[in-house]
This record gives C-alpha cells, sequence and structure tokens, in this order.
C-alpha cells in the first residue's frame, strides 16, 4: 500500500507527483503492467529464457570487447 502525506501548503500536482514517483519505486506500476492481460505459463516461459539469452549475449560481447581493449 502506498501513501504520502500531503501538508497545508501543498498543490494537487506535487502531491500526484509524489504519488506516482512512490508507486513507481514500490514496483506497483511494473506489477500492474504486468497483469494487465493473461499470459499462458509457456508464453511466460519462453520470454523468459529469450530474455536469458539476450543477456548472456550481452554479457559475451561485453567480455568480447573488453578483451579485445586489452591488447
Amino acid at each position: 500500500m502506498v501513501t504520502i502525506k500531503v501538508g497545508d501548503y501543498d498543490s494537487f500536482s506535487q502531491a500526484l507527483k509524489r504519488f506516482k514517483v512512490r508507486c513507481q519505486q514500490s514496483g506497483l506500476t511494473s506489477e500492474i503492467k504486468r497483469h494487465r492481460e493473461y499470459e499462458k505459463p509457456g508464453e511466460r516461459k519462453r520470454k523468459k529464457r529469450l530474455k536469458a539469452i539476450r543477456r548472456q549475449r550481452r554479457r559475451e560481447l561485453k567480455f568480447q570487447t573488453k578483451k579485445i581493449g586489452a591488447y
């Protein structure tokens, strides 16, 4: 549960901005986006696997560029 305290002299726009930032920091917005549509378990596994492959490729590329730069 995200809560903010609004002072007597705070404007509505400032309070709304602080609320949005607090929601984003707590991970609430990403959770809402994730649950927006139903995702089949197989689709979820496929996305997770593709994300891991991309992460591994990035690590390998980063390692290769460091290795080339060292020589």
